[in-house]
């Protein structure tokens, strides 16, 4: 260790060679020269001051920040620093941060730095005491009073709180508001005074603003009043509504006297005191009682209507539900109350549930207006029958007949073959000859409506009700009940018009209008025409499916509407079935009930319904002997027309008379032809998938009509042996005498069996794979079609030259 000698020597050493003048002198700008190159080669790490008079090693320039840091009491912001220090903002900022990274070395207390400010731990306390002492003082002071007296952002005074509340102070935070404990407890006395006085609901929010405490704040204190027994009420979640149990009862004390003194109680009264979910409270509440979507009834209500229905005295005629329930009750509701007690009883509801009748009773009713309305009935037939008669035109009067009967059906039964005008070719070409009758049969039924209301007075009807029903009725009731037995009523009068018009209407327009015999005729005899007798009698039972079946199903139509006989299946409730819908079980299960019928005619009828439904089942015998093979189906429904109809169809001369009749024949023939070569064109020009099976089809029908000489009933399973027939024949010479030997002369020359035997394949084999390909190119499939049209458009040509001119 050196003494004070040795610093003496050093001294005047020192004093020596600062007095001695020196050999070389180096400049200002030399030294400053040199200092950079040291700098700039890294042997010495010293920074300038903006001026660059002073020079400040690193360690130096650390020692300085944290004695301007000390200088400002912990808090000193980089712009200041670098301004005191006389630094470069960067060098500041970078040696701040360099700092900060090891601050252990350099310091001895914590630092952040928070928006370019440099703050220490100490400091951030001193301001958590300051939030402390004014909170206390204030009671209550937002973040943002905060931030502007500290000149700090929000999220970091928050930061602060956060790490401070629960050991130097204890705050509640409602957003921004900052509240203690001692202001609280102050708040809490305020509300509790507040509230003791609320007898009714009261908001929250409303509450809060009137006591100027933060909602959130209030919201807690309530809770813990409520939870601690404080006070007594309830809050609401989700609306933030204060209810005081006072205001409950009194609630509760209003629904229960409402309810026991009138019976029931209305949702919205229920809403209107206040109570926001009326189902949910009342079905709690109240769960033996009825709950409607609108209204709650007491069960003693319905424990009243129960014992009426149960009521089994003979006085009790009917019920008025109306006495029994409010006023205020409209039909829905009637009606979802009452419509569960009545569902195992006799009772049906009358006047939307205002009143309850018997309904055995009611169907008895219906035979008090039986005399009057068979008195009108006639009077309406005869009216009917002299307006009929007055028409000039007698086709014309045949309508009007038809419409008031409806006995012919105006949709021609499907019956998947070749019948009456009719053929089995999906083609989208309708004939004009039945659309123009659709349309005269529309036109004349608008003319020929029965007016019911003239016949059937109101007044007349509710007189002959009342005293069935009784003088004790109230009139509403009667009027009601009327209203329900007027489609009886009315249903029951048409069917005795129908009745008696058809026994009094005239037998030969009856005859024309009812049916197709004369089509079937000829249809029976170009069966016949087939001399292969297993053919032959495929061809016979297709036209009694067919058209025979149709008939017949007219005639049994007439028969039910006749003696008012409810068909066992009806299409839809209050319409007519049609006889294409009529099945031979139908059938039979009508005759079954004609049979059980207490008038002998009736039971006459169903002989004769049994014996045709004989001759129409699929193995009934088919007799070729002693005249036509369908003459007894024919002539036991003559009889049931003419015996129990009052119509007669003359069917000994329709059919014995044929001979006399050979040039009408002859030009419906042809006309059938026309129509089938107009659905065989249509057909080929269609882009329907199976064109080609509906113009074979046709085809088929055609020519064999050209050798049969009349129309045959041709179906699509009889296609290959028809046309292996007409084959047969065709390879036979024929006369010149035969009925249209050009037309076979000109299927003989275009080779048409040939072409028409190649289709009928094809068609085979795309039915074989469903509609597959048939390895038959679209070419030729045109090119067969288009020969096959051709030839039947020259085989109605020489149909029609070898027919008679028609008349005018």
């Amino acid at each position: 260790m050196a003494n004070w000698s040795d610093i003496r020597n050093l001294a005047e050493q020192l004093k020596r060679v600062q007095a001695a003048e020196s050999a070389n002198c180096l400049s200002d700008r030399i030294c400053v020269d040199i200092v950079s190159y040291l700098i700039n080669s890294g042997r010495l790490q010293i920074y300038r001051t903006n001026d660059g008079r002073t020079l400040l090693t690193k360690t130096e320039l650390f020692k300085e920040i944290i004695e301007e840091l000390d200088a400002h009491r912990g808090r000193i912001s980089l712009l200041e620093l670098a301004d005191n220090l006389e630094v470069e903002h960067a060098v500041v900022e970078f040696h701040v941060h360099e700092m900060l990274s090891n601050l252990q070395d350099f310091y001895d207390e914590q630092c952040v730095l928070i928006a370019g400010e440099l703050i220490t731990k100490s400091y951030i306390r001193r301001i958590a005491e300051e939030i402390r002492d004014r909170l206390e003082f204030r009671g209550v002071m937002t973040v943002t009073d905060f931030a502007r007296s500290y000149n700090l952002t929000p999220q970091f005074l928050l930061s602060i709180i956060n790490d401070y509340n629960g050991t130097l102070f204890q705050i509640q935070q409602d957003g921004d508001r900052l509240c203690t404990q001692v202001f609280i407890s102050n708040q809490k006395a305020k509300v509790y005074g507040y509230l003791s006085a609320v007898v009714t609901p009261i908001s929250v929010a409303d509450c809060a603003a009137k006591l100027d405490i933060p909602q959130k704040v209030f919201t807690v204190i309530i809770e813990s009043l409520i939870s601690g027994g404080k006070i007594k009420g309830s809050l609401i979640a989700g609306k933030n509504v204060f209810i005081p149990t006072c205001y409950q009862r009194s609630q509760d004390k209003y629904i229960d006297d409402f309810l026991k003194q009138n019976g029931y109680i209305e949702w919205t009264i229920v809403q209107r005191i206040g109570i926001p979910d009326p189902s949910s409270y009342l079905r709690q509440r109240f769960p033996s009682a009825i709950h409607t979507k609108e209204f709650t009834i007491n069960e003693s209500v319905v424990s009243q209507i129960k014992s009426v229905l149960e009521d089994k005295s003979p006085d009790t005629h009917w019920i008025d539900v109306s006495s029994y329930l409010p006023q205020v009750f409209g039909a829905q509701e009637r009606e979802w109350l009452i419509k569960p007690l009545i569902k195992n009883s006799d009772y049906v509801p009358v006047d939307g549930y205002m009143y309850l009748y018997p309904a055995i009773r009611l169907a008895e009713h219906v035979s008090c207006f039986d005399d009057y309305i068979r008195e009108q009935a006639t009077a309406a037939a005869l009216d009917r029958k002299k307006r009929v008669g007055g028409k000039v035109s007698g086709g014309s009067a045949a309508k009007n007949e038809e419409s008031i009967t409806r006995a012919v059906d105006r949709n021609k039964a499907k019956t998947g073959g070749v019948g009456s005008r009719a053929r089995e070719i999906k083609t989208k070409n309708v004939k004009k000859k039945y659309l123009k009758k659709n349309a005269d049969i529309e036109e004349d039924d608008n003319q020929s409506n029965i007016n019911v209301d003239s016949y059937l007075p109101r007044e007349n009807l509710l007189s002959l009700l009342s005293a069935a029903v009784g003088a004790k009725a109230p009139e509403d009731l009667v009027e009601c009940l009327l209203d329900q037995l007027l489609p009886q009523i009315y249903e029951s009068f048409l069917s005795l018009v129908k009745s008696v018009f058809l026994q009094t209407a005239d037998s030969s327009k009856n005859r024309d209008r009812c049916l197709a015999e004369k089509d079937s005729l000829l249809l029976e005899r170009g069966s016949l025409a087939v001399d292969d007798v297993n053919l032959r009698t495929q061809l016979i039972r297709q036209l009694l499916r067919s058209e025979v079946s149709t008939f017949v199903n007219r005639l049994y139509l007439l028969f039910a509407q006749n003696y008012d006989i409810e068909w066992p299946k009806q299409t839809k409730e209050g319409e007519e079935i049609s006889p294409s819908e009529i099945t031979i079980q139908l059938r039979d299960s009508l005759a079954s009930i004609a049979s059980k019928m207490a008038d002998g005619s009736v039971k006459e009828a169903a002989s004769l319904l049994q014996q045709i439904n004989a001759c129409l089942r699929a193995n009934a015998e088919i007799s070729d002997s002693n005249g036509l093979p369908l003459d007894e189906v024919f002539f036991l429904s003559d009889d049931l027309a003419s015996c129990h109809l009052g119509i007669n169809l003359s069917m000994s001369l329709l059919r014995t008379g044929a001979s006399k009749r050979k040039r009408e024949d002859r030009l419906l023939a042809l006309e059938i032809a026309n129509q089938t070569e107009e659905q065989m064109v249509a057909a080929a020009r269609s882009d329907d998938d199976n064109y080609l099976a509906s113009v074979t089809l046709a085809g088929t029908a055609l020519f064999a009509q050209c050798i049969a000489g009349c129309p045959v009933p041709v179906h699509g399973k009889l296609v290959p042996q028809i046309a292996a027939w007409i084959t047969k024949k065709l390879a036979k010479p024929s006369s010149n005498s035969a009925p249209y030997a050009s037309a076979i002369n000109l299927l003989r020359e275009r080779k048409a069996c040939d072409k028409l035997n190649r289709l009928t394949e094809i068609v085979m084999l795309e039915a074989k794979h469903h509609g597959g390909e048939s390895g038959v190119s679209e070419e030729e499939k045109r090119s067969l079609v288009d020969e096959l049209v051709t030839v039947a458009s020259g085989c109605i040509k020489a149909l029609q030259s070898g027919s008679p001119t028609p008349t005018a």
